[in-house]
């Protein structure tokens, strides 16, 4: 074979381990992106328009603006009302669902004989948009939902902090009485730009009732 020859069969066979490694690298990729089975890698969904929770004999349904989740076992939302909350996971779930009607069926599915299904008074966006808050700069809530079996106290808040190492939340309201509790019996929450009543109308969708709402009246805190 000539000179020419042996230079041509040398760049086919380059050409073919350079396709070789393409295609290598090309299912190394997909397995990366799709995992084994069904599992996702790599977590693309970050558009939810709804968050639900069962709640005793009620499951709160709200629509949401934006939301945050963070490392701990606590997600942040707002609704479209502009209400912003920071919620246990424990119970609540963020939907995202395309119609009305598919929000209904899965609701109804997680219904029990005596449960309410309670929508808070809210516009909800159907449809798949990018709503996760990146960056969360909004740490300040000035009242909190303190759950109890099937009621819910409405407080006046003056500070609060949790913990990462375990899922405790400490609250100090307005007359200067302390609460640490677990973090799944209260609520924070922030109406400074929601409508008015917007933190009733939440409360009441958490325990079926507006009856079982109350408001802690404190007295005047002294020095």
């Amino acid at each position: 074979m000539s000179i020419d020859g042996g230079k041509v069969m040398k760049v086919k066979k380059l050409n073919v381990r350079k396709t070789l490694v393409a295609l290598s690298l090309a299912g190394s990729l997909t397995l990366t992106l799709s995992g084994c089975g069904n599992k996702q890698i790599l977590d693309f969904n970050k558009a939810f328009n709804v968050a639900l929770e069962p709640n005793g004999d009620s499951i709160s349904v709200v629509g949401i603006n934006n939301y945050n989740d963070y490392d701990g076992s606590q997600i942040q939302f707002v609704t479209t009302d502009g209400l912003r909350v920071l919620s246990s996971t424990h119970q609540l779930q963020l939907l995202n669902v395309e119609t009305e009607d598919s929000l209904s069926n899965y609701a109804e599915a997680l219904q029990d004989e005596d449960d309410i299904i309670m929508y808070y008074d809210s516009e909800i966006h159907y449809g798949k948009q990018f709503n996760k808050n990146l960056i969360d700069l909004a740490y300040t809530f000035n009242k909190a939902i303190i759950l109890k079996d099937d009621s819910a106290l409405i407080v006046e808040l003056d500070t609060w902090r949790d913990y990462e190492e375990d899922d405790k939340i400490q609250i100090l309201l307005k007359d200067g009485t302390c609460l640490l509790t677990e973090v799944d019996k209260v609520k924070l929450v922030n109406d400074e730009n929601a409508e008015d009543g917007a933190v009733d109308r939440y409360a009441t969708t958490l325990v079926g009732s507006s009856d079982k709402v109350k408001h802690y009246d404190a007295p005047f805190k002294t020095k």
